[in-house]
């Protein structure tokens, strides 16, 4: 099973964050998910915290430079 996910610079933006979604309720073993340097922004992360949540093996979450402000 996959344990480590490394997207880093994907260029990943919003619009991509819903497919991205869908597949993360398949990974359950997921551990450690690198999203850094992708446009993911506000909108996106909020799309995205649903299927974080059901991630219970995640230990490690990088979100360096995704556009994320205090309000998302």
């Amino acid at each position: 099973s996959l344990t480590l996910l490394n997207l880093r610079d994907n260029k990943i933006r919003n619009e991509g964050v819903g497919s991205l979604a869908g597949a993360l309720q398949h990974l359950t073993c997921l551990t450690s998910l690198d999203l850094s340097s992708n446009p993911i922004g506000d909108q996106g992360i909020r799309l995205l915290a649903p299927a974080l949540q059901n991630l219970t093996s995640l230990t490690s979450l990088t979100l360096n430079h995704a556009l994320i402000t205090l309000e998302g």
